[in-house]
């Protein structure tokens, strides 16, 4: 409990080979009693019942599980003593994991690292203290289960064995209280990641089904249709593979550009892509992907595709606003035949159109300049990151 370092620091001791004693590194072990999530908890039966009974047998007023952290040392357990910590200059705890084994102080008075501490001079006198440092099971010593007292006193051999003994259960609880925080942080990410695949694959099958059911509704004959929609489906298929790649948090908008114009096969010969590096969240990856999919087919029926000439930029860049960074992506076609509007919208336009702007939260804009089609996305680029 009171345990402080008055003689050589840790980090001298461990470079010190004459001195026997584990070796760690303090970074080590502190990261270690993170690890355990236990330092101040409310206290636990388990861990009272452990100090009251070392206290018994040892026939000492004061027991403690202290674990020593860079500043203090705080109690799990305690018996005899009502602070709930002390600093760690104040430590005999903090010598006790500096080695193996038990650590004795039969009279504290005597010994130079401890006779001006001030638990020592003054209230509560300490005189007596033992401690077995509490260990994990690659030799990380997070504190020590210790008995005190006030006068001086030597322990027996039965005493230090029962001493040893309750030291190891202190471990095997905290080790058991590990597992069950562990399996508990565990089955809530399952469960989390349950609903996220729950959510995905219901907004994957409603994205299905609309490719499906308009495809069909408008197109003309079953063959095309079907063509239409296997198209549409490998280009979600290809995006969704990036994005399982990334464990569905984002996917580089670079990557998702190449696998929507990839069905081409023109893609070394033909298009012109450049621009910063950027992540697409899923929802605006899936999005993007279908409508850059919908301008490539475009592109190869009607326009710069279509001959063996035209070429097709798609460039993309970074704009600073004051309400949010936002992300400028171009479709820029040419070489190709003379372009004209077409009499009526069909869903590939609807899709470039209205699935970007509800994904990225800004404009649309497709534009059929003679020259060849031109299509600028504006979209938030904090809107896009979201997975």
């Amino acid at each position: 409990m009171f345990d402080g370092d008055f003689g050589m620091p840790p980090v001298e001791r461990l470079l010190d080979a004459s001195i026997p004693g584990p070796i760690w590194t303090e970074a080590d072990r502190l990261l270690a009693l993170e690890g355990f999530r236990v330092m101040d908890t409310p206290r636990e039966s388990d861990f009272d019942d452990i100090v009251k009974v070392a206290a018994l047998i040892c026939g000492v007023p004061m027991a403690l599980i202290s674990l020593v952290d860079s500043e203090r040392q705080w109690f799990k357990a305690a018996v005899g003593v009502d602070a709930p910590e002390t600093p760690r200059d104040l430590s005999f705890c903090a010598h006790a994991i500096q080695q193996k084994g038990m650590f004795t102080v039969e009279d504290a008075t005597l010994d130079p690292r401890f006779s001006a501490n001030p638990l020592v001079t003054g209230d509560p006198n300490l005189r007596f203290y033992a401690g077995v440092p509490l260990e994990t099971p690659d030799g990380l010593p997070l504190g020590a289960l210790c008995v005190l007292d006030t006068r001086t006193r030597v322990l027996n051999e039965d005493q230090n064995f029962a001493l040893k003994a309750l030291a190891r259960q202190v471990m095997a609880q905290l080790e058991l209280r590990k597992a069950l925080a562990d399996q508990r942080a565990a089955e809530a990410q399952r469960a989390l990641l349950i609903l996220e695949l729950q959510h995905r694959v219901k907004n994957t099958l409603a994205m299905v089904q609309a490719i499906v059911s308009q495809t069909l509704r408008t197109t003309p004959d079953s063959a095309t249709a079907s063509a239409a929609i296997s198209d549409r489906l490998v280009t979600l298929g290809k995006a969704h593979d990036l994005l399982t790649a990334a464990t569905w948090k984002a996917a580089p908008l670079e990557s998702v550009i190449h696998t929507a114009v990839s069905n081409s096969g023109l893609e070394e010969k033909r298009f012109h892509i450049a621009g910063p590096a950027v992540e697409l969240g899923a929802r605006a990856a899936l999005a993007v992907a279908l409508a850059l999919h919908e301008l490539n087919t475009n592109a190869m029926k009607y326009g710069a595709l279509s001959n063996a000439v035209g070429k097709v930029d798609i460039t993309w860049s970074i704009e600073r606003e004051a309400g949010g960074d936002l992300l400028r992506l171009e479709w820029r076609e040419g070489g190709g035949p003379p372009v004209t509007a077409p009499k009526k919208t069909g869903f590939g336009s609807r899709l470039i159109q209205a699935a970007v702007v509800g994904d990225m939260n800004g404009t649309s804009v497709l534009a059929y300049d003679p020259a060849g089609v031109r299509w600028t996305l504006v979209g938030s680029l904090a809107v896009m990151a979201e997975s």
